[in-house]
């Protein structure tokens, strides 16, 4: 397995603002040439396959949608080493896990969730309090506690807890500041997940690059980025960006308990297979939609009661769909196919 550089150096990897290092030139002292970076293979690079990496995963998604079950689910197949989660290939078993959580009760509410699912000795927990300017090396000495119990994943839930006292999420400076405290702590090798919230009203939130409060500053320190959706219609979504992965995700799931007396979680996937995001590029939204409408071939015959069907899924009103559809395709002998002009 590789091993971080800072583990092989010895370096003080857990100083952070307020104990700064010797000054030293930027490129000089701290750059180096390819052949002495180390190589990170895909399968060292990531917990879970194209959905947890090994350095920090930011979790993010509206209040109740189950962020919490979805880190449970995830710590209880990396615990047992399933080969499996979602169907996606959990790549590593780990033997102990650190939670910081920040809610009231959430250490309780926790247990219930894995309790009978994972050793109980597998599982460490303690809440986040920082203190702020009171205690300025509060996250520095977590990343010190940390380095000492050597987790194989620490899962931070949830980021708005975690801030002190007066800061605001929604501020630039603070999801900054944030990320470079938890920083350390991925760059001393311990993989993270912090869990976070995303933001309110239709104008944000609805990538998965903006799914985090505080938008780019969040995920600009994170390596991956999980959304979890939950629509009353639609269902829960898993979707994610993430550097490395060999697929951007987009799963229909569910979840429920193990038992009518256990809150243990059992995430399952409810579709036949992920929704692959072309990333080199993407297709339009009314190319994908009609190309969508000749492989399932919906049962509706005309086109406004098939761009209402479709309109929920797609984002747009359906007189734009039906204007769309009506340029590209026709239906035939009850079938729907390309209009002439648009065949390939």
């Amino acid at each position: 397995m590789s091993r971080h550089p800072a583990e092989v150096t010895g370096a003080p990897v857990c100083a952070s603002q307020g104990r700064t290092a010797t000054p030293s030139g930027a490129i000089k002292d701290k750059g180096r040439q390819l052949h002495q970076i180390e190589r990170v293979p895909y399968e060292d690079a990531f917990l879970i396959g194209d959905l947890l990496t090994t350095r920090i995963t930011v979790l993010s998604g509206e209040p109740k949608a189950g962020k919490t079950l979805l880190s449970a689910g995830m710590a209880i197949a990396l615990l047992n080493g399933e080969p499996t989660f979602l169907g996606q290939p959990v790549l590593r078993k780990l033997d102990h896990i650190v939670f910081g959580v920040t809610d009231d009760g959430a250490s309780e509410e926790l247990k219930e969730r894995l309790h009978g699912a994972v050793p109980d000795d597998a599982v460490t927990i303690f809440p986040v309090e920082d203190p702020g300017d009171r205690d300025p090396h509060y996250w520095t000495g977590i990343c010190e506690d940390l380095v000492d119990l050597r987790p194989g994943l620490f899962v931070l839930d949830n980021i708005l807890g975690a801030l002190a006292p007066g800061e605001d999420i929604s501020s630039p400076v603070t999801a900054q500041r944030i990320m470079r405290s938890l920083r350390p702590i991925s760059e001393a090798g311990i993989p993270m997940l912090p869990v976070t919230h995303t933001p309110k009203g239709a104008a944000e939130g609805m990538s998965v690059a903006s799914s985090p409060i505080g938008g780019r500053a969040i995920g600009a320190g994170a390596r991956g980025l999980i959304a979890l959706r939950n629509s009353g219609k639609q269902g829960r979504r898993i979707q994610t960006a993430i550097n490395r992965a060999k697929e951007d995700l987009d799963l229909k799931v569910t979840v429920r308990r193990a038992s009518q007396s256990s809150e243990v979680p059992l995430w399952e996937r409810a579709d036949a297979g992920p929704k692959i995001v072309s990333t080199p590029k993407a297709m339009s939204w009314d190319e994908s939609l009609i190309t969508r409408i000749i492989e399932e071939q919906p049962e509706e015959a005309t086109y406004t009661p098939l761009s209402k069907r479709y309109a929920p899924e797609v984002g747009r009103s359906f007189e734009t769909i039906r204007q769309k559809l009506r340029e590209a395709v026709d239906h035939v002998d009850g079938r729907w196919v390309r209009k002439p002009s648009k065949a390939a």
